[in-house]
């Protein structure tokens, strides 16, 4: 009979001594990867300076070691760092900063900080209309991850229109049968029904 281990780690739920053994070792690994990419950025600082993309994708390689581990204070500490290196270096339309943003808004999402999360995801959409992808895969996804922040903040009118212009997009630049055209269809018709509820339509 297997022993099981209840851990408040996956909200409460009761887990078995390999799972856990599992949960422990991938901690342990992701540690591992944040100690080597900490000595890469020490190693190109020292070498570059600053402002040099080696060192900006080492902060992101850092940003996204330290989300993988859940430690998301870390996580957005380094994108941002990332960000301010890359902004030096590239000019204001590049669609590699509205992928930064991007990235460092779904880290203030994680860590709950929606109206913050929100701002950056909002300059990410700005800089992609700017570089003339105004119908790109990242727009759609980007215009997704904004609907569903305004789920967050029950605001479902602003969340429908967001999710109306992703669909758009995604029924342009991807097959009918895509699962993120399915995705947001249904999550199209959930902001439907809540914003239904609200107005005391039954459906």
């Amino acid at each position: 009979m297997k022993k099981i281990i209840c851990t408040a780690l996956l909200a409460g739920s009761c887990l078995t001594a390999g799972q856990t053994a599992s949960i422990q070792e991938n901690a342990k690994q992701m540690e591992q990867v944040i100690v080597e990419a900490g000595k890469r950025l020490d190693a190109d600082y020292m070498k570059f300076g600053v402002f040099n993309a080696r060192v900006a994708e080492d902060y992101a390689a850092l940003s996204q070691a330290y989300y993988k581990s859940g430690k998301f204070d870390e996580a957005i500490e380094y994108a941002l760092r990332a960000l301010k290196v890359e902004m030096k270096l590239r000019k204001e339309n590049d669609p590699k900063l509205a992928k930064l943003y991007f990235d460092t808004g779904n880290k203030y999402y994680m860590h709950k900080e929606h109206p913050t999360a929100l701002l950056y995801m909002q300059k990410a959409v700005e800089i992609y209309k700017n570089s003339g992808e105004k119908e790109s895969k990242e727009l759609g996804d980007t215009y997704e991850a904004i609907a569903s922040i305004y789920i967050n903040l029950e605001d479902f009118e602003k969340s429908k229109s967001n999710l109306e212009t992703c669909l758009a997009i995604r029924k342009k630049v991807l097959s009918p049968h895509d699962v993120t055209v399915k995705r947001t269809e249904e999550n199209l018709k959930f902001v439907e029904q809540e914003i239904a509820k609200k107005k005391g339509i039954t459906k």
